[in-house]
């Protein structure tokens, strides 16, 4: 028996050559690799006399090929569109919907230039350089990706599902054939000229249309149409022919960007024209005054391409890493007194919370920045800043995060997009503090600049979310780095990862395919499996079908089968955990649900001793509400209510308590009906999470649930003007804190509370637990996630208007 195993599972090949043939026998697919010379001819004399040459490779595939991939892969066939569509968020059609491509107006002003019929492919193209060489060496690789606007965007951003291919590598020298003066118009050239040689199959399939299989089995005459352009800045300027310092979209002066112009787009006509004039050697106001460099552009002869609307925003290099992080940190700290050291006490002395980065070392001694680091420091830097410099400082730092959050949303109407232009209207309104307290000159900054752009972008061609410069960087893992570590590291390293990403595609493909045909069997079977049983007893059936009790969130929330805490007395509950006011609480909560019932009444006036015991957890999670501004699915939320306690990697050191700060629903509030996004709901501190004792009766009081016990904060009734944040303090009642039982379907979601600090931060308020201060003001913060700003920023905002 064991022979027989050990012949029936070895493998099919002997050696690594074997391995490969098989996996080379795998059917390709339609685009094949190949590669292309370049020759340049620099300015610089060899000894022979003769100019220095240099030669280039580029490596590409055919881009009509990629997108008959693409749009007839079925996989996709539930994440495709092949016509635009306008979506509306009321039934009068008065409010436009923005999200995907398709919803665009770029799709409905192209689709009108088209012979009836026909489907736009909407080619997005995206390059970004990268280093291959770890520690040492000097190896660079310069992928282009290729993606369909057509495809979900929720789909083609996930590098798994494979919606981005690679389309080409495009060549990295050093140009040392030119003089230092020339090699940056000369790289400019290169890099058009390859282009060029890239998407020429786009021209002739852009103009004429191609007939595609595609995902839903249909034959379509497709239009293979360049729609966006993911890049950072200076890409930005390379693809459009400018130079770095002027706007790559529209034509407004290097010194005039930092005001609100409202400038329109350059005009390709115009820009075709100055390229040519400048060419024969004629003088061109606008080559001059947009910047233009001497270069045949790349996207001259593609059809129905406009280049400048094609760019689109860039919201890790433009807004995290740019505005915020290179300028707005920057001002902000100067702006206050005592600078750095006090920024970065602020920092140290921030509350915690599971999604929020705790900088114990505040933030002016790291020296390398990523992007999840800038999104942290966005999620509290205004209550950071708030009360320690001046009213305007606050309100500009307040008007750049709100807009980096309304750009950030996943989808967009008229109503948001007209908060995120507001937003845009205050940065410039306040930004003149800077001048005056003596930061800043002047604001004209290409990077400031472009946040006037994406207002229209968004309409045009869908939210900013789908075109982040973070998608093409992750594939870079993929399509370079790992297909670098695959070679042999010398001069042919492009051919090899070539080689080697063709296999991986053919790999793919073939287990695409098996998935593909088992759902396809599963799909067939599945009829005759369900007509059977409709000939069974009904009941039976439904037995079959999988019950909503499955979902572990089907009670509205997830918590432990067995308790982390499974006996603790009362006393522990008051010293551990901090629920003074338990018995009493439990007592008032038991009464409410006896519905005046003597026996019941009775059972909840039993007194409870110091040792009764009750079970305890650490922990609950809630799945939060689907909002389409943020995700299509739908975030969880974990609640801690865990005391202090030894442990860790120093057993000599104590864990500090960690309780959250949530919101709730009041018992207590009126019940009157409010439209307003926070009726009834309320900030709490968890303190305990338990079961309530079996000598009470859970049954009787039809109690299923756990309880919890949690102290108040004042409603949300004062709003600071600068920050636009709630304030709230520590409920007091008969001089202790308002503390309640409620049950732990009450809990709607975690909360931050930031302190009031005002100008300068207490060293002695600090010590201890903060929100153990009853005379501490808190701000509640509507920056922790995007899942928070829109129900405290903009659902208040809109409701308020």
């Amino acid at each position: 028996m064991l022979i027989q195993t050990c012949e029936d599972t070895k493998s099919s090949f002997l050696s690594n050559y074997l391995f490969f043939q098989k996996i080379d026998a795998l059917p390709r697919g339609f685009a094949s690799w190949k590669c292309e010379f370049f020759e340049t001819v620099g300015d610089v004399l060899a000894e022979d006399g003769k100019p220095c040459t240099e030669l280039v490779e580029l490596w590409k595939r055919d881009p009509v090929d990629c997108i008959r991939e693409l749009i007839g892969n079925p996989l996709y066939c539930h994440a495709i569109q092949y016509a635009p569509e306008k979506h509306y968020a009321d039934a009068e059609g008065k409010t436009r919907i923005f999200g995907n491509l398709f919803m665009g107006d770029w799709s409905w002003n192209v689709q009108g230039k088209l012979p009836p019929g026909a489907t736009v492919a909407s080619v997005i193209l995206a390059s970004d350089k990268t280093m291959l060489s770890r520690m040492s060496g000097d190896k660079s690789a310069w992928p282009v990706y290729l993606t369909l606007g057509n495809i979900d965007k929720n789909e083609r951003r996930k590098p798994s599902s494979h919606a981005t291919v690679l389309l080409g590598y495009l060549p990295i020298s050093k140009l040392e054939c030119f003089s230092e003066k020339r090699r940056s118009l000369e790289g400019y050239r290169l890099f058009h000229q390859c282009m060029k040689a890239l998407l020429a199959p786009l021209v002739a399939a852009g103009k004429e249309g191609v007939m595609m299989t595609c995902a839903d089995g249909r034959v379509r005459r497709v239009y293979p149409i360049l729609t966006a352009y993911i890049a950072d800045h200076p890409e930005q300027c390379l693809v459009s022919g400018c130079q770095e310092n002027f706007c790559p979209k529209c034509p407004v002066a290097p010194n005039e960007q930092g005001e609100p112009v409202l400038s329109c787009l350059k005009d390709p006509e115009r820009a075709r024209a100055a390229f040519e004039s400048h060419a024969r050697g004629d003088k061109s106001a606008d080559f001059v005054n947009w910047g233009l460099c001497a270069i045949e552009p790349f996207w001259d002869d593609l059809p129905h391409c406009n280049i400048f609307s094609a760019l689109t925003p860039d919201l890790l290099h433009q807004l995290h890493k740019g505005v915020f992080k290179d300028h707005l940190v920057s001002w902000a700290t100067k702006a206050i007194e005592d600078r750095a050291n006090e920024i970065d006490r602020r920092f140290q002395a921030m509350l915690k919370h599971s999604d929020l980065r705790h900088f114990s070392k505040g933030i002016s001694l790291v020296s390398q920045w990523t992007g999840t680091e800038f999104r942290h420091m966005q999620k509290v830097f205004l209550g950071v800043v708030a009360g320690a410099s001046e009213e305007r400082v606050t309100r500009a730092v307040r008007a750049v995060l709100d807009f980096i959050y309304y750009a950030h949303f996943e989808c967009h109407t008229d109503i948001s997009l007209n908060a995120l232009h507001q937003s845009w209207l205050d940065y410039h309104r306040y930004k003149a503090v800077f001048v005056e307290l003596g930061i800043r000159s002047h604001f004209n900054f290409p990077k400031g600049h472009s946040t006037e752009h994406y207002e229209p972008s968004i309409r045009s061609v869908g939210t900013a979310d789908g075109y982040n410069t973070e998608h093409p960087e992750r594939l870079h893992i993929d399509y370079a780095k790992l297909a670098y570590g695959a070679s042999n590291k010398q001069s042919s390293y492009t051919k090899q990862m070539a080689r080697w990403l063709d296999r991986q595609e053919a790999v793919h493909r073939f287990t695409s395919y098996q998935v593909w045909c088992d759902h396809e069997s599963t799909e067939s079977t599945a009829p005759s499996r369900r007509s059977s049983r409709r000939c069974t007893d009904k009941s039976n059936w439904e037995d079959d079908e999988p019950g909503e009790d499955e979902s572990p969130f089907y009670r509205g929330y997830s918590i432990a089968k067995t308790p982390s805490f499974p006996s603790i007395t009362l006393l522990q509950a008051y010293s551990d955990f901090g629920a003074h006011s338990l018995a009493r609480c439990l007592k008032d909560y038991l009464l409410k649900c006896s519905h005046g019932r003597p026996d019941l009444q009775a059972i909840a006036a039993t007194p409870l001793h110091e040792m009764s015991r009750i079970s305890a957890y650490k922990q609950f999670k809630v799945r939060l509400p689907v909002i389409r501004q943020v995700s299509p699915l739908a975030p969880v939320d974990i609640i801690h209510a865990s005391p202090a306690r030894q442990g860790g990697p120093n057993p000599f050191l104590t864990k500090p308590q960690y309780m959250s700060t949530v919101l709730a629903h009041d018992p207590g509030m009126a019940t009157q009906l409010s439209h307003h996004p926070l009726h009834g709901l309320r900030v709490a501190r968890i303190r305990l999470i338990f079961q309530l004792p079996q000598q009470l009766n859970p049954v009787a009081f039809s109690i299923t649930d756990p309880l919890t016990y949690v102290e108040w904060f004042t409603p949300f009734q004062v709003v600071d003007g600068p920050t636009g944040m709630y304030v709230v303090l520590p409920s007091m009642r008969q001089h202790q804190r308002n503390a309640s039982v409620i049950p732990i379907t009450d809990i709607q979601r975690t909360c931050h509370l930031i302190p009031c600090w005002g100008k300068r931060i207490d060293r002695q308020v600090v010590e201890g637990d903060v929100l153990d201060n009853t005379a501490m003001k808190f701000f509640v913060n509507p920056y922790l996630r995007h899942h928070n700003f829109v129900l405290f920023r903009y659902m208040i905002d809109h409701f308020s208007h």
